[in-house]
C-alpha cells in the first residue's frame, strides 16, 4: 500500500485482508493499520478525485471519516484527531475535500457547537491556515498570525455574525501552543 495503493489493496484483498471493493472495509483497513502505513499516501489516496476510480476513494474518505467519534471534543482538538492518520495533501482542492467532509461529521456528533457545517467548514480550513502560519518556519516571525488577525480572518462567518470571541482565542492559543503533527513527525 505504501508504494502502490491500488495495488496493495489489491494483493491485500487476494490475502483476504481487505474487501477492496468495499470503500467501508477499506476506511476500516486504514484505520485499523494506521501505524504502519505512509500518513503521505494515506492522505493522498483519501484526497484523490471524484474521476479517479469512479469516486471511489471520496467513498473511502466518507467511511474513513464516518468511523471517527468527535463527540464533545473542542474543534480543534477533534481536527488533530481527524488529521492523527494521514498528512494532508499539498493541493487546497484536496484539502478542501477533506476538510468539508470533517466539517460534516464534526457537526452531526456536536449539533449545538455550529449553526451548520458550512460554519465549520470554513472555519476548519481557517484552523489549517493558522497551523501553518504559526508553525511554518518560512513565515517570519513579525509576520506570524496574530489572536486579532484570526479573529478578524473568521469575522462573519457564522452565516454573517461572528463566532464567539472566546472560542476563537481558545482555538488560537491551542494552536499556537501545540501545532498539530504527526506522531512520527
Amino acid at each position: 500500500f505504501n508504494m502502490k495503493p491500488k495495488h496493495g489493496l489489491k494483493t491485500l484483498h487476494g490475502k483476504g485482508h481487505v474487501d477492496e471493493t468495499d470503500p467501508k472495509s477499506v476506511a476500516a483497513f486504514l484505520h485499523a493499520h494506521a501505524a504502519a502505513l505512509d500518513k503521505t499516501v494515506v492522505g493522498d489516496y483519501l484526497g484523490k478525485e471524484e474521476a479517479y476510480q469512479d469516486g471511489f476513494c471520496v467513498k473511502v474518505l466518507h467511511e474513513y471519516v464516518d468511523a471517527m467519534d468527535f463527540t464533545g471534543l473542542e474543534f480543534d482538538v477533534a481536527i488533530r484527531h481527524f488529521l492523527s492518520g494521514f498528512r494532508l495533501p499539498g493541493e487546497a482542492q484536496k484539502i478542501d475535500r477533506m476538510m468539508e467532509k470533517y466539517a460534516e461529521r464534526y457537526c452531526a456528533l456536536n449539533k449545538a457547537v455550529f449553526p451548520s457545517a458550512d460554519v465549520a467548514f470554513v472555519l476548519a480550513f481557517s484552523v489549517i491556515m493558522l497551523q501553518t502560519d504559526l508553525h511554518n518556519p518560512a513565515v517570519k516571525e513579525e509576520k506570524k498570525m496574530t489572536k486579532e488577525g484570526f479573529r478578524r480572518n473568521n469575522r462573519g462567518i457564522c452565516n454573517g455574525a461572528d463566532l464567539d470571541g472566546a472560542f476563537l482565542d481558545e482555538i488560537f492559543d491551542r494552536i499556537k501552543l501545540a501545532p498539530i503533527t504527526l506522531a512520527e513527525d
